[in-house]
């Protein structure tokens, strides 16, 4: 895996910017809510500007999510899907739920490599 070309750490995660798609580790023990998705719409749209990208959590940590997060993503433009990837069963089984709110094409993986291939072929790569 190439360097990502940027890297911040806000409160509740850490992202790390590649060319194509960001990859996002969420803190342990976080309620990821609406001001946490407008926090991550700013931030990528900062750094990705007009250019389409694909946001891909990888969940290595216990925390909550807000189901209806999914339905404030019509915010970010240029997502172009939400990738998850955890090798916990009971993060998974969540993702799946979740799966059910997004209007954003949305994929749950074992191994963050297969995030990145689908990520590159969101975006026609």
């Amino acid at each position: 895996m190439a360097n990502p070309s940027n890297i911040v750490d806000l409160d509740f995660t850490t992202l790390q910017f590649f060319e194509d798609y960001v990859i996002s580790r969420l803190k342990e023990d976080i309620v990821f809510d609406v001001p946490q998705v407008a926090e991550l719409v700013e931030v990528c749209t900062n750094h990705y500007g007009k250019k389409e990208f694909v946001y891909i959590s990888k969940r290595e940590y216990n925390y909550n999510v807000n189901p209806t997060i999914y339905f404030k993503l019509e915010q970010a433009k240029f997502l172009k899907g939400i990738a998850v990837v955890s090798q916990k069963a009971s993060s998974l089984n969540m993702a799946h739920f979740e799966k059910n709110f997004s209007k954003v094409p949305y994929e749950v993986f074992l191994e963050l490599e297969d995030a990145m291939e689908w990520a590159k072929k969101r975006l026609g790569k």
